[in-house]
């Protein structure tokens, strides 16, 4: 170490010290920022997260407003449920007395048409 002389190794080291306090500082500023981004993010997913909750509140909301309104139709539509199938028994009623009238309409009028067969053939008994 002779061959250096006190003041340059002084002004060395002064030097030296000077850079690492600059590097700490840079350091510093990097964290402060870090953590200012973080501190936003986090803020940001807390208001997203918020608003998911508000949203899901509403969700459940409207789906229990659905539910209660399927279980009040739910008697509406047992009762049209009840009425289809009483249309149906009727209407197969219906094309079954169509099909019986018109069977008794054609037998009446063939009856009229045989008046004459059908009287003599009673009277030669």
């Amino acid at each position: 170490m002779s061959d250096y002389e006190p003041g340059s190794v002084t002004a060395l080291i002064l030097q030296r010290i000077d850079d690492v306090g600059k590097s700490v500082e840079r350091v510093d500023r990097r964290l402060e920022d870090s953590e200012l981004r973080a501190s936003e993010s986090r803020r940001g997913m807390h208001q997203r997260q918020e608003q998911h909750e508000r949203e899901l509140l509403k969700i459940n909301h409207r789906l229990e407003n659905v539910e209660k309104a399927v279980n009040d139709a739910a008697p509406t539509l047992e009762d049209y449920a009840t009425k289809k199938a009483q249309v149906e028994g009727a209407g197969k009623l219906g094309r079954a007395l169509w099909v019986a009238g018109g069977f008794l309409l054609a037998l009446a009028v063939w009856l009229v048409g045989q008046k004459e067969n059908i009287w003599s053939w009673l009277s030669s008994r």
